[in-house]
């Protein structure tokens, strides 16, 4: 698995990255890669949480690791009641993480038009928003 600092600039280049498809109206692999801004930032929250460098990636702590599931990811953060707190005080940071929790990895399995324009806007709308996007949260603990 790459280093703490690799998962932060990856996370970066995948929200370009679902910018410029959605700018070639590429809307679900737009929603696609904006999953994995999540995955890949809640991934570095963990790094600096375990106070390492590298992700797990051998042995059987890994296995609790090697999930794309973000409320399992969430909570190997440790910052699970900090969340539920902000969320509680922000209605719209609540919003922004019940929009991009729809996300899995099997959406690269989804016919083609699964995500309407709309829906892909909002959900990097929910990641980068300077004062409710998720994307922004997450990096104040990365």
């Amino acid at each position: 698995m790459p280093k703490r600092s690799e998962l932060k600039e990856l996370a970066k280049i995948r929200l370009k990255e679902a910018k410029a498809l959605f700018d070639c109206e590429l809307y679900d692999g737009s929603r696609y890669l904006a999953g994995y801004v999540v995955e890949l930032s809640l991934k570095a929250c963990i790094c600096k949480v375990l106070d390492t460098d590298n992700y797990p990636e051998s042995g059987e702590l890994s296995r609790s690791f090697k999930t794309h599931n973000f409320d399992d990811l969430l909570n190997l953060t440790g910052l699970g009641r900090r969340f539920d707190r902000a969320k509680i005080v922000n209605p719209n940071l609540l919003a922004n993480w019940s929009l991009v929790t729809e996300w899995t990895e099997s959406f690269r399995y989804k016919p083609v038009g699964s995500s309407p324009k709309q829906l892909a806007q909002d959900t990097i709308a929910a990641l980068e928003d300077k004062k409710d996007g998720i994307f922004t949260w997450m990096k104040k603990y990365w």
